[in-house]
C-alpha cells in the first residue's frame, strides 16, 4: 500500500529526465546562446554587488562569435560571393544535347531565384557554424520549390553509405495553450507522417501508439544534413559537425567580462571623486554643501526596458541622496573646510585594455577570422593581391566551407529539380514545359525501374575581393604594351567595367548612343576635310607678304621628313604632294617641285660587303 522511498526518487528522476532535454538537444542550446548572446541568461545583474563579480552576467558583450560567422556566410554565400551554376553535358548514365543543356541551365536559374536559395544557403551555412550540423528539407509550396530550414537540435537521422539521410525524425516540445505538447514528424520508409501532438507527460509517449495525423507517399527522402567542419573518422559515429565557438567558449566569455570591467572601469574613474576636508556635520556625514540630487538606480541595468516604459521624472528603484554637480550649481563651504577632486592614473584600465586585444587576438585565430578596423586597412585604395595576404586564414576557412557547402548547394538544387519532374503538373514554374524533356533523360533504367540519375550541376566560384581600379589600369597597361599599344578590351566589356561606377544600366542603349556620336564627329570631319579640299572653281590665291608664307622650323623639318619617305618609297609621291598641299597649304605645283626630286633620286644604293683581306702566309716551325 506504500511505496518504498526509494521508489519516490525513481519516479522524480524519471519526471525530471523526461521534462528535461537530452543531453545533445542541450549542447546545442549552449551553442544557440552563445552565438546570439544568451548564454548569460538567468545571471545576477552585472551591477548586483551582493553577488561575485565572476556569478554575474557581463554588461557588454563583443558579439564576435555572430559577427566572425556573418562575414564568412557572406564571403561563401553573399550577392556577389554566390557561385555560378552550370549544366555538364555528360555525366554516368546521362548525355545531354546542346538544347537539353540550354533548357536545364534555364530551369536552375530559376529554381534558385524563386527559392531565394542566394538569403536561404546563407541562413543554412550560419546554423552549420552556429551548432555544428545544417538541416533543411527541400519542398514544393505552392507549386514552387521551397528550402524549409530545421533546427539540428529538434532533429535525428539514420544515413545511408554515401552519408544520405535515409530516415529523419522531428521531434520537439512546444507550448500550445495553457499545456505543454510533443511535436513529431519522421519522414522516411517512403512516407512522410505527422503524429497527432500528446501532452507532455512524466515520460516519452510510445509514439507506435500514437494515431498518425497526416501522411503522403514519397518517392525519397527530401532532406540535406551537412556537417560543419567534419572529420574524416567521425563520418561513422558522430550526426554532428563542430561549431565555431567549440573549445574557445571560455575564452568568449571570459572577452564579455573583461568589456564589462573596462566600461565599469571608465564609467567609475572617468567622472572625478569628490573629496571633503573639514566638513563633519552632528550625524558623523558630510555636511551639505549644495542641491542634492540622487545616484543612479541600482537596477537601472537590469530593468531598463522598465524604466523606459515609467513617465518622465519616474524612477524604478531609488539611489543614494548625492549633492548635484553642474555647471551652474553653487557650493557653499564652511570655513577651513576644502572639496577636492581624486582622478584614477588609468592603470588598471591599461591592464584591462591589454587583456581584452589578447582575448581577441586568441578568438579570432581560434575562428579562423580577420576582423580588421579601418585603422589597421589605412587609406588608400588596397590591391586584391594585398587583401588577400591579409585575409589569408580567414580566406582558407571559406575556402573549405565552399567546398562542403557548395556540394550542399548542388544536392539541393538537384532535389527541387527531382520534385519538379515527379510533378506532371502543378509546377507554377516558366521554364518547366520545355525543360521535362531534358528531366526526362535524368532517369536511367536499373534493375528494371528508373531511377534518378542526377543532374550534372558544376559550381564555379569567384575571387574573394574584386580588383581594385589600380590593378584594372596595371593589367590594362601591361596588356597594351605587350600587344603593341593594341585595344585589350572590346567596347561592350569596357562597358561593363565602368557601368556600376558611373550608374549606367543600359548597356545596349549606352553602346548605340557612343556609335551615334562617333559616326556624327566622322561626318563633322569628312566635312572639314572636304572644304581644305582645292577645287577648279576656287579663286587664284591672292599674294601676300614672303613672312605670311614662310614655313617655320617645325614645318620644315616635317617637309624633309616627308621627302625622305617618299625617296625610300615608303610613300608615293601623289600621296606625298597631296599631304604637302593640305599640311603646309603649298600649291600643287610648289609641292611637286620640292618632292619629286626625292622621287627621281630613289632610295640610296645598299653599301657593298667590303673585300676580305688577303691572307697573309703561316710560317710553321717544324
Amino acid at each position: 500500500m506504500f511505496p518504498a522511498p526509494g521508489q519516490y526518487a525513481r519516479e522524480a528522476n524519471a519526471h525530471i529526465e523526461a521534462m528535461a532535454d537530452p543531453a545533445r538537444t542541450r549542447r546545442l542550446e549552449a551553442y544557440e546562446m552563445l552565438w546570439s548572446g544568451g548564454a548569460h541568461y538567468g545571471k545576477p545583474s552585472f551591477w548586483d554587488s551582493t553577488v561575485p563579480l565572476r556569478e554575474r552576467a557581463p554588461a557588454v558583450q563583443s558579439g564576435i562569435l555572430r559577427a566572425s560567422g556573418s562575414r564568412l556566410a557572406h564571403m561563401v554565400f553573399g550577392e556577389r560571393a554566390f557561385p555560378v551554376m552550370h549544366v555538364e553535358r555528360q555525366a554516368f548514365g546521362i548525355a545531354l544535347e546542346e538544347s537539353d543543356q540550354d533548357a536545364l541551365s534555364a530551369l536552375v536559374e530559376e529554381v534558385v531565384r524563386v527559392s531565394h536559395l542566394r538569403s536561404r544557403m546563407r541562413s543554412y551555412l550560419i546554423e552549420g557554424l552556429k551548432v555544428g550540423s545544417s538541416v533543411a528539407i527541400v519542398e514544393l509550396r505552392m507549386g514552387r520549390p521551397a528550402l524549409k530550414i530545421v533546427p539540428a537540435k529538434w532533429c535525428m537521422a539514420r544515413f545511408d553509405e554515401c552519408g544520405r539521410v535515409t530516415h529523419l525524425v522531428i521531434q520537439y516540445r512546444h507550448q500550445k495553450g495553457a499545456d505543454e505538447c510533443w511535436y513529431r514528424r519522421e519522414i522516411g520508409d517512403g512516407f512522410d507522417r505527422v503524429y497527432t501532438e500528446v501532452r507532455v507527460e512524466a515520460r516519452e509517449p510510445d509514439w507506435s501508439k500514437i494515431p498518425v495525423e497526416t501522411e503522403r507517399p514519397i518517392a525519397f527522402v527530401p532532406v540535406v544534413w551537412t556537417r560543419c567542419g567534419s572529420e574524416a573518422v567521425e563520418e561513422g559515429h558522430c550526426i554532428d559537425g563542430h561549431p565555431m565557438c567549440e573549445g574557445i567558449e571560455d575564452e568568449i566569455l571570459a572577452l564579455d567580462m573583461e568589456l564589462s570591467q573596462l566600461y565599469r572601469t571608465a564609467l567609475y574613474n572617468g567622472e572625478p571623486q569628490l573629496v571633503r576636508v573639514g566638513v563633519q556635520s552632528n550625524t558623523g556625514m558630510g555636511a551639505p554643501m549644495g542641491p542634492e540630487g540622487r545616484t543612479a538606480s541600482d537596477g537601472a541595468g537590469s530593468f531598463a526596458f522598465i524604466q523606459s516604459l515609467l513617465p518622465k521624472g519616474w524612477t524604478f528603484g531609488g539611489g543614494q541622496r548625492a549633492t548635484q554637480k553642474a555647471p551652474g550649481k553653487i557650493w557653499d563651504l564652511p570655513a577651513g573646510a576644502d572639496a577636492k577632486m581624486l582622478e584614477s592614473s588609468g592603470a588598471g584600465a591599461d591592464i584591462i585594455k591589454r587583456a581584452v586585444d589578447e582575448y581577441r587576438r586568441i578568438v579570432t585565430d581560434s575562428l579562423g577570422v580577420v576582423l580588421a578596423d579601418p585603422q589597421t586597412l589605412g587609406k588608400g585604395d588596397l590591391s586584391a593581391r594585398a587583401l588577400s595576404l591579409m585575409f589569408g586564414p580567414m580566406l582558407d576557412h571559406a575556402s573549405t566551407l565552399r567546398v562542403d557547402y557548395g556540394e550542399a548547394l548542388c544536392t539541393i538544387i538537384d532535389m527541387m529539380l527531382r520534385l519538379c519532374a515527379a510533378q506532371p503538373t502543378g509546377v507554377y514554374l516558366a521554364t518547366i514545359d520545355s525543360a521535362r524533356p531534358a528531366l526526362a533523360k535524368l532517369y536511367a533504367d536499373v534493375d528494371g525501374a528508373a531511377a534518378w540519375m542526377g543532374c550534372p550541376i558544376a559550381l564555379q566560384w569567384g575571387e574573394f575581393f574584386e580588383p581594385s581600379w589600380t590593378d584594372v589600369t596595371a593589367a590594362v597597361d601591361a596588356a597594351q604594351k605587350a600587344t603593341g599599344g593594341r585595344p585589350v578590351l572590346s567596347q561592350r566589356a569596357a562597358l561593363r567595367l565602368v557601368a556600376p561606377v558611373v550608374g549606367v544600366e543600359d548597356l545596349d542603349a549606352e553602346a548605340g548612343e557612343i556609335d551615334r556620336e562617333m559616326g556624327a564627329d566622322a561626318e563633322a570631319m569628312r566635312g572639314t576635310l572636304g572644304a581644305m579640299q582645292p577645287t577648279p572653281e576656287a579663286p587664284a590665291p591672292v599674294e601676300t607678304a614672303v613672312a605670311d608664307t614662310a614655313l617655320n622650323g617645325a614645318q620644315v623639318e616635317a617637309l624633309v621628313a616627308l621627302a625622305e619617305k617618299v625617296a625610300v618609297r615608303a610613300i608615293p609621291l601623289e600621296s606625298a604632294v597631296r599631304i604637302a598641299m593640305r599640311g603646309f597649304q603649298l600649291s600643287e605645283l610648289e609641292a611637286r617641285e620640292m618632292l619629286a626630286p626625292a622621287a627621281e633620286q630613289g632610295p640610296p644604293a645598299p653599301l657593298a660587303p667590303a673585300a676580305p683581306a688577303p691572307a697573309q702566309p703561316v710560317e710553321v716551325k717544324p
